[in-house]
């Protein structure tokens, strides 16, 4: 054993001993790919790089101005002013280039391993998302989410893709572990249950397409509000030209067969004015930071197969500290 790999163990040792050394191997092996840094998918590269999983960052979105709100570390406000005041800067420089040393910084044990990718994702072949062990995508329309996910059903190894956002004080998971991914339940300290599979399994194409009129449960009479609210705010920030939210919202539900009462809470203010100010500004640092560390342990469920996969969605509440899954199902006729 060189000094590498003593200084791999040492620095990784916690993990090894929560995880096992094959786990810790896997992950060390892998490569995570990161498409539209939010404040969300800052948090989950953050926690997995300090893990020691590679991250692969895809945004060719402009610097600063993609980013001037995100509640994230990796990109301080001073900079961005500094970014801005420079000439043409913000036209030669993207997200993804912005972000490349301090994702360097955050663990010199990766050190040529992280890379970025400038092209835009009409640009990039099915086959660029398939040589990856994991996907986590923020604002992404739901037409590209589809493509990708039907780009990973092409291979035969299950690759997890993530789609999240949060929006005010909640935020939202789609979760596709992949056809074939197996996983081991944990049953109790160093006992592991057999194989298992992802049943009921249902593709991230498959979720977009269920309508939501139709997205019910054992415990939901109707589609949650976190889930309603982010495909609303999905489809809202796919648009180039945006309209006035609250027409678009009212206009939105109505093509959905859902009423304005599928976006109300008892605890909090869910007036369509109210999502128009969280459309425009909506990343709360808090809300990022407690979902991002929950998607970032899923992640390392779906590298290792260890541990239980949230199946498919899941919704988080920064009023109550809350976060459940909820099961999106396919309507068979």
């Amino acid at each position: 054993m060189g000094p590498r790999a003593d200084k791999h163990d040492d620095v990784y040792d916690r993990q090894i001993r929560l995880w096992g050394a094959d786990a810790q191997k896997k992950m060390s092996n892998a490569r995570v790919l990161y498409i539209n840094l939010t404040g969300v998918t800052c948090e989950i590269m953050k926690n997995l790089v300090l893990a020691g999983v590679a991250a692969v960052v895809c945004d060719s979105r402009p610097y600063p101005e993609a980013v001037r709100e995100m509640p994230c570390s990796f990109f301080h406000a001073e900079d961005m002013e500094s970014a801005a005041s420079e000439n043409g800067s913000s036209n030669n420089c993207t997200v993804a280039k912005s972000v490349q040393p301090k994702v360097e910084e955050l663990n010199p044990l990766l050190a040529g391993r992280n890379s970025i990718e400038e092209r835009p994702i009409a640009e990039l072949s099915d086959d660029f998302f398939t040589q990856f062990d994991a996907i986590v995508a923020s604002r992404l329309t739901v037409a590209e989410a589809k493509r990708i996910s039907t780009s990973l059903q092409k291979v035969e190894e299950g690759k997890l893709f993530i789609v999240t956002d949060t929006f005010g004080f909640d935020g939202c998971a789609h979760l596709d572990f992949g056809a074939t991914h197996k996983f081991r339940r944990e049953l109790g300290k160093d006992i592991l249950s057999d194989l298992m599979s992802v049943d009921p399994y249902l593709s991230m194409a498959d979720m977009l397409d269920v309508p939501l009129e139709e997205a019910k449960g054992r415990w939901d009479k109707s589609a949650p509000r976190i889930l309603v609210l982010h495909r609303l705010l999905m489809d809202y920030w796919s648009l180039v030209d945006k309209p006035a939210f609250v027409k678009f919202a009212q206009n939105w539900l109505d093509l959905n067969k859902l009423s304005t009462s599928a976006l109300s809470s008892d605890v909090q203010d869910c007036s369509l004015d109210t999502l128009a100010d969280i459309a425009q500004h909506p990343e709360v640092s808090p809300v990022c930071a407690v979902l991002g560390g929950i998607l970032g342990n899923e992640v390392i469920k779906s590298l290792t197969g260890k541990g239980e996969p949230a199946n498919n969605v899941m919704m988080f509440s920064g009023f109550d500290g809350g976060c459940r899954s909820f099961l999106l199902e396919k309507n068979e006729v």
